[in-house]
C-alpha cells in the first residue's frame, strides 16, 4: 500500500536519522574527596544547578578510608592527613578534573589555617589543578561578602565547634555567638527544620553573617528562608564549597543564597588557588 504524503518520512528526518550521534558536551569535571561517612553527594550536585535545574559541574566523588570513630576532634584529625587526601585526589586524576576539592569542614579546619593550606598543597602536588577545601571556601565566602563578624552553627560537640571558631579567628573574623547540636554521628539525618532552628539560635545582632559548618548537614532547603528571615547572609559548607569552585571555573552560581549569588566574578588578577 502506498503511503500518503502525510505519512511519508521526510528527507530531513531520514538525514537526521543517518547522522552520527554526537556526545553531549561535558561540564567542567571536579574531583571531590569526601569523608567516608559523607551522605549528601546529591545535595552538593543540587548546588551546581543553573536556574533551569541542569547541573553545571560534573562532580566525581571518592571517599577517605573508613575510620571506626564517632564525630570528634580525633576523627577530624584522622580523616584529614595530607598524604591520605592527596592519595584520594590522585585516584581521580585519570578522569581529567579541572579542580579538586576536599569536601569536609572539620577535616579542613581542625589544624588551623596552616593545616588547610597543607591540604591544598598536597592535592595540587598529586593533581596539578586548582585545589580547594570546604573551610577555605567558607572563609573566602565570608571575605567576599565583607563580613567581619560572624555567628556559627554546627552539628558538632563543643570541642570541634571551638576549633571551627578558632579557624576564623586566625583570619581576624570575630565570633559573636554560636550554637551546636552536640551530635557524634549520622549528621545527614538532621531534618531541615532542625537546621533552620539551629541557625536561628546561633544568630546574633552583632554578626554580619551566619556560617553553617559540616558538609553532612543538610542546608539546601533552608538557606533562602534563613537569609530572608534573618536579613543577612547565611553561608553553608556545601553551598560555599560549590560556590568557590564555580567562581574559579567562571561558571555562574545560581543556587540558594542571594548573598553569594550576587558576588562578583573573579578578576584576571585573582588566579585560582
Amino acid at each position: 500500500m502506498a503511503l500518503s504524503p502525510a505519512h511519508r518520512p521526510d528527507e530531513s528526518a531520514r538525514a537526521e536519522a543517518r547522522a552520527p550521534l554526537q556526545p553531549a558536551p561535558r561540564q567542567p569535571a571536579v574531583g571531590m574527596v569526601v569523608p567516608y561517612d559523607m551522605a549528601l553527594d546529591r545535595e552538593l550536585r543540587r548546588f551546581t544547578a543553573d536556574p533551569a535545574g541542569a547541573e553545571q559541574l560534573d562532580l566525581l566523588f571518592t571517599r577517605t578510608r573508613f575510620e571506626p570513630m564517632k564525630v570528634t576532634v580525633r576523627q577530624a584529625r584522622a580523616i584529614s592527613k595530607p598524604r591520605a587526601i592527596a592519595d584520594c585526589a590522585r585516584s581521580i586524576a585519570e578522569t581529567g578534573p579541572e579542580a579538586t576539592v576536599y569536601g569536609c569542614t572539620s577535616g579542613s579546619f581542625i589544624r588551623g589555617r596552616t593545616g588547610e593550606r597543607a591540604l591544598r598543597r598536597a592535592m595540587r602536588a598529586a593533581v596539578p589543578v586548582p585545589a580547594f577545601t570546604t573551610s577555605g571556601a567558607l572563609l573566602d565566602a565570608v571575605r567576599a561578602l565583607g563580613a567581619e563578624t560572624i555567628a556559627t552553627a554546627t552539628p558538632y560537640d563543643d570541642a570541634i565547634t571551638a576549633q571551627f571558631a578558632a579557624f576564623f579567628a586566625e583570619a581576624d573574623i570575630h565570633l559573636m555567638n554560636n550554637a551546636n547540636l552536640g551530635l557524634s554521628g549520622r549528621i545527614w539525618t538532621v531534618p531541615p527544620e532542625r537546621t533552620y532552628d539551629l541557625v536561628r539560635a546561633a544568630d546574633s545582632d552583632r554578626a554580619d553573617a551566619v556560617v553553617v559548618s559540616c558538609t553532612n548537614l543538610p542546608t539546601y532547603e533552608v538557606l533562602d528562608a534563613l537569609e530572608h528571615d534573618l536579613g543577612k547572609p547565611v553561608i553553608s559548607a556545601n553551598q560555599a564549597t560549590i560556590w568557590q569552585v564555580m567562581r574559579h571555573l567562571d561558571v555562574p552560581y545560581a543556587g540558594p543564597g542571594a548573598a553569594l549569588r550576587a558576588t562578583p566574578r573573579l578578576s584576571a588578577a585573582e588566579p585560582a588557588v
